[in-house]
This record gives structure tokens, C-alpha cells and sequence, in this order.
């Protein structure tokens, strides 16, 4: 077991690659306390997980990473569960479309408290507690890969997410030097529930097209990859000792569609 006994909290634990985070880091040892919004997806996930007969253990708390009150509500509550943090998984985000002529403070608000707040918001809170316990502890955070390609018809959002590798970088110098607490980013392309509701019900004309563009864009598997398989064993390894000595680092998941220098 890489986790055995480690001690981590996971935003945005509820579906997609938070679950599967979520049911990796049980599998491996870990006692977790995940957040999301959705009360009825976060118990079924909790009871999905516990049920498998894993050494760890998930424990689900209802938390909005917007606000910055929720935030330290939920760290207080999943303190006193874990007795302490050793990792936090910040996976929580959304997306919003819209041309980039039509972006407004006000259609973008939530936008940026979620992506961008609510990183810092939960970044803020994990180092507190390390910096407080001389815990050498590890942020991971998620970005996207269209913080570094651009997304037509979503540019605050790669906006957003780009600001979270800029933050995430600058954090890693920062605490880094004050208290050995490493930060990386992870920038995934993975097959998500919506999307494939979306492939399950397009044209197969659309379909046919869209498959063959994955195919030129994704060099291994010609297609996105898979939350379970692909995305959660990195967050397994960012969240154990192999990663000690790595910090401030891109991690693209994303069968070399973006290749980083």
C-alpha cells in the first residue's frame, strides 16, 4: 500500500476523477474526507467506496470551495475525522462556454470563485494546518490542458485554469522554501459522464467525424483517457513519498496531445 495511514482530503470527490481518486486512495491505505456539492452523489459515492472492503476509508462532507467560509468549515469538520492532513486533491471545478466577446464579470464570477478562489481558498487552509504541524505536506491541483492551448468559445475558463498553474507554481517556490510543502498541477483530458452522454447521442455522422479528430489529436489510444486507468494512478503518486523530491511541475494527462517543456 503506497497511502497506508496517510491522511488526505479530496475536493470535488463525488463523480468523474474525484471518485475515482476518491476509491484509489482507499484502495491504497488512505483515510479520506471528500467534499462536493451534491449530497445524494457524495453518499453513494462514500458507501460505494467503503462497501469494496479497502484498507482506508472515505468519509463525505457537503462543501462549496467558492466560499471561503465553507472552505474552513469543511477543514475544521474533516480535522477532527482525520486527526491531521497530509495531502490535499483539489479537483474541484466547473466550466462555462460562451464567445469570448461575451464574457462579463458577472457570467464569469462563479466561474473564477470555483477554479481559481476556491484553489486558493483550499490551498490557503491545507498549508495552515501543514505549516502548523511541520507536516511536509503535498498540494495537488487541477488545471486543464486549455491553460496551455486556449479554448475557443471557453476562453475564461482556460483563463481560469491557467491562473491555477500560475498560482500552483508560484506556491511551490514559496512554501516550498518556507516549510519542504510540494505543489504540482495536473492537467487532464479525460472521458467524463457528460461526455459520454453527449457520444452516445450525437450524429453518427458527427460521431464518426469527432472519433477520427481524436485519433490525430491523441497519440496513445486515439481517444481521451479514463479516469480510473489513467488520471487517479498519478494522484496516487503525488500524494505518496515517491513524489518528495518533485515540486511546481505540469503533470498532462493527456496521451501527448500536449507535450510540455
Amino acid at each position: 500500500m503506497q497511502l497506508e495511514n496517510k491522511k488526505i482530503i479530496v475536493t470535488g470527490g463525488t463523480r468523474g476523477i474525484g471518485a475515482a481518486t476518491v476509491k484509489l486512495y482507499v484502495k491504497e491505505g488512505a483515510q479520506v474526507v471528500f467534499c462536493g456539492t451534491n449530497d445524494v452523489r457524495g453518499k453513494e459515492t462514500e458507501e460505494r467506496v467503503n462497501s469494496l472492503g479497502f484498507p482506508g476509508h472515505a468519509t463525505f462532507i457537503n462543501c462549496n470551495i467558492a466560499s471561503k467560509e465553507a472552505v474552513d468549515a469543511f477543514f475544521e469538520k474533516a480535522l477532527q475525522i482525520l486527526g491531521g492532513l497530509d495531502v490535499l486533491a483539489n479537483i474541484a471545478g466547473v466550466e462555462a462556454n460562451n464567445a469570448a466577446e461575451n464574457y462579463t464579470k458577472e457570467n464569469t464570477e462563479f466561474l473564477m470563485d470555483v477554479n481559481l478562489y476556491g484553489t486558493i481558498y483550499t490551498n490557503q487552509a491545507a498549508y495552515k494546518v501543514f505549516k502548523a504541524n511541520g507536516v511536509e505536506g503535498s498540494i495537488i491541483n487541477y488545471a486543464s490542458d486549455v491553460a496551455l492551448s486556449g479554448m475557443p468559445n471557453g476562453a475564461m475558463y482556460a483563463a481560469s485554469k491557467a491562473a491555477v498553474v500560475g498560482w500552483t507554481r508560484s506556491i511551490a517556490m514559496e512554501w516550498g522554501i518556507e516549510s519542504n510543502v510540494r505543489s504540482n498541477c495536473v492537467n487532464p483530458t479525460i472521458r467524463t459522464e457528460m461526455y459520454e452522454q453527449w457520444l452516445a447521442t450525437v450524429d453518427p455522422a458527427v460521431k464518426k467525424m469527432h472519433l477520427e479528430g481524436l485519433k490525430r489529436r491523441y497519440p496513445i489510444d486515439g481517444m481521451m483517457g479514463d479516469a480510473e486507468r489513467d488520471c487517479a494512478p498519478i494522484m496516487v503518486f503525488l500524494a505518496s513519498e515517491g513524489s518528495r523530491y518533485i515540486n511546481g511541475q505540469i503533470f498532462c494527462v493527456n496521451g501527448g496531445a500536449t507535450m510540455v517543456r
